[in-house]
């Protein structure tokens, strides 16, 4: 039996932000699973530290868009 999306939603919704990215880690392993991607090639994630960039340093904008920048590129 399959389930719709339109039929998903109102539980999805319901979840808690942190539970919605748990979910979104979720589809996109099964997703990279299915497609032969290997995980161990990718690098693994470094945990977002906001401190680095906002607070008593006040880094550039410039500095903050390189970072995410690095964090993208294994998505290109």
């Amino acid at each position: 039996m399959s389930t719709s999306i339109t039929e998903l939603l109102p539980s999805i919704t319901a979840l808690s932000h942190a539970e919605k990215f748990r979910l979104v880690q979720l589809v996109l392993a099964q997703l990279a699973q299915e497609e032969g991607i290997d995980d161990e090639t990718k690098q693994p994630a470094q945990p977002f530290d906001p401190r680095l960039f906002y607070g008593v340093t006040h880094e550039p904008k410039d500095v903050i868009d390189d970072y995410l920048a690095s964090l993208r590129e294994g998505w290109q």
